[in-house]
């Protein structure tokens, strides 16, 4: 998975263990290091190589509920429906896409302590084509 939010890839939480379990066992973000006071999951590499993380910090002045926008390729899109649909995640698609590329599917649900979860993929089989082909003769 890719990070696509702009947000910061920190979280202050209340509830470390809950939110925890969500990344691990709703999500299935492999957990690098954990302590008792954070946790830090790997998302991915970067085009360059770079391993994105998201980090759970436990705080006193816990930020209000944030909005964290992943997106997975096509391959792992159904394995991470079914994960997300179990624990009540809404599925939202593009229609009738025009462009190449724009054919989104997003998976919406509600994390623990009121945070927002968007994974998003791009569905290869409704996009328009990449290429026009000759114009046809009348």
């Amino acid at each position: 998975m890719q990070r696509l939010s702009l947000d910061k890839a920190v979280m202050r939480v209340r509830d470390l263990v809950a939110m925890q379990a969500f990344c691990s066992e709703v999500v299935g973000l492999p957990l690098l290091l954990s302590s008792t006071r954070s946790a830090t999951f790997e998302l991915g590499s970067d085009a360059r190589g770079h391993t994105q993380v998201l980090m759970l910090i436990v705080g006193d002045g816990v930020d209000a509920p944030q909005r964290l926008t992943l997106e997975t390729s096509d391959d792992d899109f159904p394995a991470v429906c079914r994960r997300l649909h179990r624990h009540g995640a809404r599925l939202f698609e593009s229609e009738n896409s025009s462009a190449p590329g724009c054919a989104w599917r997003v998976l919406s649900c509600q994390a623990p302590e009121g945070h927002q979860l968007n994974v998003v993929s791009i569905d290869p089989r409704r996009c328009a084509p990449t290429a026009l082909g000759p114009a046809r003769r009348q």
